[in-house]
């Protein structure tokens, strides 16, 4: 009996020991926008439209919330979340939403081969030579680059969603290690967005020229010098006991 139960306490502790920091994730729903997501709240900050207003996490960066609203206003960020490391280097991820005029309803309907497309024209607006197709419930345009203007190392993954644009850019001051990308796509991965099926797409021979080029003009890409970034070094978050976030910071790696 004292064996089973021993037995049964260890096979317990073990699957513990083996959850996911998504185990600790918190999933935040972003109004006016189609869009929930889950993050681990113990190892990011986690800034939204709604919280902004009286946010001591907030405070802690010494930022107003006059100066954080433009900031999602003018940026059409919907969502500003940021994971510190304790070398003084961090990840932050934007959420951003904008229309698109191109016809194009929801991006998951395409083939692999027109969404490699819509990636290969975002990479070349940007001057990125890695793209690619990222699809788990959807399907996304997903970039890697490395901005030399904001010095900025980028992931970002696009789609549109009942006849809008979401760009989740994740930006960071080092290159991203295994376990940054590991991270990014776990949080990519919860994403899940409330889709119109009354919409329809409407394709006719000479419409995809036109949803190409509307889609990747229409589409807010590309990294944000935020007030966030210029606080990071300032003052950091204390992890959770349970996050497993790698307690020296990110070790570079190449892609």
């Amino acid at each position: 009996m004292k064996r089973s139960i021993l037995f049964l306490l260890t096979v317990i502790l073990c699957v513990i020991s083996l959850l996911p920091t998504s185990a600790y994730a918190k999933t935040y729903t972003l109004a006016d926008t189609d869009i929930s997501l889950s993050i681990d709240e113990t190892s990011w900050y986690v800034f939204t439209r709604e919280n902004i207003k009286d946010n001591k996490e907030l405070a802690e960066f010494e930022i107003t919330y006059e100066y954080m609203n433009e900031l999602f206003l003018q940026n059409k960020v919907y969502m500003d979340a940021v994971l510190c490391f304790e070398d003084g280097n961090y990840i932050e991820l934007f959420v951003r939403k904008n229309p698109v005029d191109s016809g194009m309803v929801n991006l998951s309907n395409y083939e692999y081969d027109d969404v490699s497309e819509i990636a290969k024209a975002f990479a070349e607006q940007l001057g990125s030579e890695k793209y690619s197709v990222y699809e788990n419930n959807y399907k996304f345009a997903r970039l890697d680059y490395f901005d030399s203007t904001l010095n900025f190392h980028l992931c970002e993954f696009i789609t549109v969603v009942n006849k809008e644009s979401y760009t989740f850019t994740f930006q960071a001051t080092s290159q991203f290690t295994d376990w940054d990308y590991k991270e990014i796509e776990s949080i990519v991965n919860s994403i899940h967005f409330d889709v119109d099926t009354s919409l329809k797409e409407k394709k006719t021979d000479s419409f995809w020229g036109n949803v190409l080029t509307k889609t990747v003009i229409g589409a807010a890409v590309g990294g944000i010098t935020g007030a966030i970034i210029a606080a990071v070094n300032k003052n950091k978050k204390k992890r959770s006991e349970n996050s497993d976030v790698p307690p020296t910071g990110p070790t570079e790696t190449n892609l």
